[in-house]
């Protein structure tokens, strides 16, 4: 869990431009400007970027469920644009010139308008403004031709399907928490934004609650807490629903329930393909496997089913700021905790260091106060309370972190490295984590801050993953750290800078665990960087089973090509 550095240290974003209006034939004010009817003749049609047959340019527009005029109006469109686009001879997409790809991206847009013109939005308009700079760092305040918030799988599902014809570049935004331009946000292309995917509800017996991607977390156990229970989900407030949960998802009571992801009982997704399927122990049971940690990788969930914990629905949990000096000793209260606490499930903490101060975070899954569990940290001294001590709900202790995190807009980065327990190597890399976060901050006159945060997975975790069906990290069933930091700027000048600085650190995790046997090729998925490749840490045998579920339910490869960017199968050897 990364805490804002600056947070604690506190505490101690006209229409189509011209190449589209003329690409589609709009006059200034979006209208179409329709050419003398034509006769469509259908034309077979080759997808350049997978080489497989797609439907006819009638079959396509048939799909849409558009109006006859609006229909063939799109159809001729399509067809005088055949050549161009590759429509009907295939040749390979490095071929292209780049305007047929703007040409493409331009159309799908423009289709993508004329279906979900309430629900879409270009460049120039209010909406687009506000959408295209909702992800939480600056770095991923991008430029797609178009954006479209679907209200409906049915929605999603036709989005696919105009992008996978049209071979165009697609991005799917459920949060946006990442800091990895182009990940959820690209330039150009279309972004799929899922904040309209906003419902939670109930199972009638009250054992499963269903959780749209276009939630927040704390939003989630808002309405949860209302009804007495909760799920397991992120740490943070404002961290959406979809990315967390599909990249595996650490929660705050990991020790005894595993990942986020292996909570989850089905998960309602869009494939590529434009199918809408369940996926679940007994319904396409091996994509339910590949979704747990897989990614972006399957298509587009629009609904996660998720078992709930009543059991939680009263905690115990307290947040204390210590002195950077407490900090070593705090470490060794760390390894205490690990090697010993851990054997009481119920208990689990969160710890994130900055050059300022240290705030440790102790959670625990009963309505007990501070339980013996955490006894190794008890007797160090400690500043102050970030939250007290307090018998409360998973809803109230998330809520009292809000202010922990800066709500000014600024560039972020995060980095991952994972090793085995060991204070004594947790100390020398923080040692050489502090030096260096103090460098960057002075090289950029005080703009950079970096945290540091240790995150204990335990035996039990891993174990609970393998009993839940498993999920696709592979891990061994041992206890070991996760380790995260964030680095917030300003300016973009400094993104080399600041960036270096970040993988100097991990790197140095990498040379000191391996050096000391504690070495772990691992790097949880949802905290690692743009260059860092964590699906080549999953096992390998994972990485071929999911490879041959994604042929299975992507079999064109649409989101391994025409994804802008992500975690994907395709970048692993």
């Amino acid at each position: 869990m990364r805490f804002h550095a600056i947070s604690l240290l506190g505490i101690g974003s006209a229409l189509f431009n011209v190449a589209y209006t003329a690409a589609i034939g709009l006059d200034i004010t979006g209208t179409p400007v329709l050419k003398a009817r034509q006769t469509v003749t259908p034309t077979t049609t080759t997808s350049t970027a997978t080489g497989s047959i797609l439907p006819t340019i009638t079959d396509f527009v048939g799909f849409l469920g558009l109006d006859p005029t609006t229909a063939n109006d799109v159809a001729v469109k399509l067809n005088d644009s055949a050549v161009a686009l590759n429509l009907i001879s295939p040749a390979p997409t490095a071929k292209l010139r780049k305007r047929d790809l703007v040409l493409a991206t331009n159309l799908a847009c423009w289709i993508i308008q004329l279906k979900f013109a309430a629900n879409s939005c270009v460049d120039g308009t209010t909406p687009y403004a506000t959408l295209s700079t909702m992800n939480w760092s600056k770095t991923c305040w991008l430029k797609p031709q178009c954006i479209l918030s679907p209200n409906t799988p049915d929605d999603v599902a036709l989005t696919m399907r105009i992008i996978s014809f049209l071979n165009v570049k697609y991005s799917v935004r459920s949060g946006g928490h990442t800091p990895n331009p182009g990940y959820a946000n690209l330039d150009g292309g279309v972004l799929i934004e899922l904040s309209k995917f906003r419902t939670v509800s109930l199972s009638a017996d009250g054992t499963v609650a269903s959780i749209g991607p276009g939630l927040t977390w704390v939003e989630v156990y808002d309405y949860l807490a209302q009804m007495g229970t909760t799920v397991l989900g992120g740490r943070i407030p404002h961290v959406g629903v979809g990315g967390l949960i599909l990249g595996g998802g650490l929660s705050f009571f990991a020790n005894q329930y595993g990942l986020v992801c292996d909570n989850v009982k089905n998960f309602q997704i869009v494939t590529p393909d434009s199918r809408i399927l369940n996926a679940n122990a007994v319904e396409n049971s091996d994509l339910f496997w590949a979704l747990k940690g897989g990614s972006g990788n399957f298509g587009i969930v629009t609904r996660f089913d998720m078992y709930t914990r009543n059991d939680l629905s009263s905690i115990w949990y307290e947040v204390r700021v210590y002195s950077t000096d407490q900090t070593p000793a705090l470490l060794d209260a760390i390894e205490n905790f690990q090697m010993n606490g851990e054997a009481d499930k119920k208990a689990g903490f969160v710890f994130s260091a900055t050059t300022g101060a240290t705030l440790v975070g102790f959670v625990y899954g009963s309505p007990i106060a501070s339980p013996p569990a955490f006894s190794a940290f008890y007797n160090i001294p400690f500043l102050a309370n970030f939250a007290p001590s307090t018998i409360g709900t998973h809803y109230g202790l998330v809520a009292s972190l809000t202010s922990a995190f800066s709500s000014v807009p600024a560039r972020h980065d995060y980095r991952a490295a994972s090793t085995g327990v060991n204070a004594t190597m947790y100390k020398q890399v923080y040692a050489f984590w502090m030096s260096t976060a103090l460098e960057i901050n002075a090289a950029t006159n005080g703009s950079a801050n970096m945290s540091f945060s240790i995150q204990s997975f335990s035996k039990s975790a891993v174990d609970f993953g393998y009993a839940a069906g498993g999920n696709t990290f592979g891990l061994v069933s041992k206890t070991q750290q996760w380790f995260t930091m964030l680095i917030d700027w300003d300016n973009a000048t400094d993104d080399v800078a600041v960036r270096a600085a970040g993988k100097a650190v991990t790197d140095k995790w990498s040379e000191v665990s391996n050096a000391m046997g504690f070495g772990n090729s691992f790097i949880y998925t949802d905290d690692a960087s743009r260059d860092e490749n964590p699906l080549a840490g999953y096992a390998s045998s994972n990485i071929a089973q999911m490879k041959t579920i994604s042929q299975k339910y992507d079999p064109k490869q649409v989101a391994q090509i025409l994804q802008n960017d992500g975690y994907l199968l395709s970048k692993v050897p």
